[in-house]
């Protein structure tokens, strides 16, 4: 009841709240109006920044297998046209994500010494693709996407290697012998997500530890034999350790053949 007038029941159905329809519209019209306006939140603009950056999140949760442009604009909430008005193509969407990935850690302070800058460089790249699996596939190809921070980096590291009197060529060999390490270590611990690796990783099974005790008979694979099926759980491997190790190994390798450079 809203005006105020009794309501007069029928003898059967639904109990009467109102005496007539008018003075339902009226009550609905009250309460309308007393009810406080919906203020809709207004969408976040869209920008290429705040799209790469998005991007990279559904790349680390998903693989790049996982991002495409569909997926990317179901997690932003716009149309799918809406990202291409802002990277034509998935290319240009992997270059900005690239660049703003690399642009995550502050270059490094000058090292006094070429050996340091390159074990920086590589220490540095190692955790990018332990941050960001996703972008060793990017970056391990001949003609990666290139931007100034990518650009930055190579010239860090050219910039210590010339210190060396080495010709272009020689440094481009060394450049992509330590970078090729690590990716090397990086794809071996993205698809194993950190567990040793190789034979070491099947020593701990013991179901599979027997049947390689098999395998490798101690008279035909006698090293083979001592490293996996002899000792009790095989070699403990970290994989940051077995960076730092190699990349040593490596410039100990520059060092000796360029001695008078680097005497």
């Amino acid at each position: 009841m809203h005006c105020g007038r009794e309501v007069e029941q029928a003898e059967r159905g639904r109990a009467r709240r109102y005496c007539s329809r008018s003075c339902q519209g009226r009550a609905y019209r009250a309460r309308r109006d007393r009810r406080p306006p919906v203020r809709r939140a207004r969408p976040t603009r869209l920008t290429p920044v705040h799209i790469a950056a998005t991007a990279i999140e559904v790349a680390d949760r998903d693989g790049l297998d996982g991002l495409t442009m569909r997926r990317l604009a179901r997690e932003l909430g716009v149309a799918t046209a809406a990202l291409y008005r802002h990277f034509p193509d998935r290319d240009a969407l992997l270059a900005a994500m690239t660049e703003l990935a690399l642009a995550e850690t502050p270059a490094p302070p000058p090292a006094p010494h070429w050996r340091a800058t390159l074990a920086t460089e590589a220490d540095e790249e190692w955790r990018l693709y332990r941050r960001h699996p996703w972008i060793l596939t990017v970056l391990a190809r001949t003609r990666p996407p290139l931007g100034p921070t990518l650009l930055d980096s190579l010239e860090r590291a050219f910039a210590a290697l010339d210190e060396l009197d080495l010709t272009s060529a020689e440094m481009l060999t060394i450049y992509l012998a330590y970078s090729g390490m690590v990716q090397g270590l990086a794809l071996m611990w993205s698809t194993d997500r950190g567990e040793s690796f190789g034979a070491a990783a099947i020593a701990t099974t013991d179901p599979v530890r027997a049947e390689l005790a098999e395998l490798l008979d101690p008279h035909a694979r006698p090293v083979l034999h001592r490293m996996f099926a002899a000792e009790p759980h095989g070699p403990d491997l970290n994989f940051d350790e077995l960076l730092t190790a190699g990349v040593g190994l490596l410039l100990d390798g520059v060092a000796m053949r360029h001695r008078r450079a680097t005497e």
